[in-house]
């Protein structure tokens, strides 16, 4: 099975042209789903770039969504910076295309405020998804995206990265107004992305951890993962990970996006919900089970219907 979306030669032609780099033969109707699946995993720039001529229109749409990412998130960055605010952009890697609605910026807690209010002219609309918590909010300016702001990598408003060690261990862009997260919370922060958020990797995250997968950063990811209280959680989504990034590099047919298995979900959801709660944040630990079987099979459910 290579994915329910665009169907088995659509997934195939996509991972040849990202994952591969190579141009096979298509036909129109072909290429034409494909799109549509390149879309669904973020490497529509990808799939254009492979078949310049017949996906000018996608491969120009793709550049200049890009280019206004790019722009957006020096603004606010620099903003930031400039208030003497650190941050951390996370979930976005220096490579390839950037066509979501929004970047992920992380700083610490006690600069939330301080955050905000450097960020006040940048803005015009500010919004909070009702299943989150104000540790989380979307800062949206005139035009290009938004800035997802957070004072710690969480998810539904129980946080599992802290953003203190995060942005402790950061390492600078050069020239560029952010840190990134060091190579084994980059790797720990796509996975619980997947296993607390969506459930799912798509293809520019396998692309992302692909680059990840070297023993030093997986070492020193789990070791983290141990402090955070999802170590279990952690290895079974890299496994599936690695499996899939086994697969494609073999030319073998992967679901696109991959679905992480359902039991691993609500592990990851058990595991964690115990630490917390083992470590006296009883109300976020009972927040994290009662939301985790609902969030499954809402996940489940829409994938079915795709």
């Amino acid at each position: 099975r290579v994915g329910r979306a665009g169907g088995g030669d659509a997934a195939r032609l996509l991972a040849e042209a990202v994952w591969h780099g190579t141009a096979p033969p298509a036909g129109d109707g072909q290429l034409e789903r494909a799109l549509v699946l390149a879309r669904r995993n973020q490497t529509a720039g990808g799939l254009a770039r492979a078949y310049p001529r017949r996906l000018a229109a996608a491969r120009a749409e793709a550049e200049a969504a890009t280019g206004r990412f790019w722009r957006n998130l020096g603004e606010a960055a620099g903003l930031l910076r400039a208030a003497g605010v650190p941050v951390a952009l996370i979930k976005a890697e220096p490579r390839g295309d950037h066509t979501y609605g929004n970047f992920d910026l992380v700083v610490l807690p006690q600069q939330w405020r301080a955050a905000h209010a450097a960020l006040s002219g940048w803005y015009t609309r500010r919004s909070v998804y009702w299943l989150e918590r104000s540790g989380k909010v979307l800062l949206v300016p005139p035009d290009g995206p938004a800035a997802h702001l957070h004072d710690a990598v969480a998810w539904f408003g129980v946080p599992v990265v802290p953003a203190d060690r995060l942005l402790a261990r950061a390492v600078p862009c050069a020239g560029r107004p952010w840190r990134v997260p060091c190579p084994p919370d980059r790797l720990r922060v796509w996975l619980a992305h997947a296993l607390f958020q969506n459930l799912s990797l798509d293809l520019s995250e396998l692309l992302a951890v692909r680059e990840l997968l070297v023993p030093d950063v997986i070492a020193g990811a789990e070791l983290e993962a141990v402090r955070e209280g999802w170590p279990r959680a952690f290895r079974a989504a890299l496994d599936t990970a690695a499996g899939a990034v086994d697969r494609l590099d073999r030319g073998l047919p992967v679901p696109l996006p991959l679905p992480l298995p359902a039991g691993v979900s609500l592990r990851a959801g058990a595991e964690h919900a115990g630490h917390l709660l083992h470590h006296g944040h009883a109300g976020t630990a009972a927040r994290e089970a009662g939301l985790r079987v609902p969030l499954v099979v809402a996940k489940r459910l829409r994938r079915i219907a795709s």
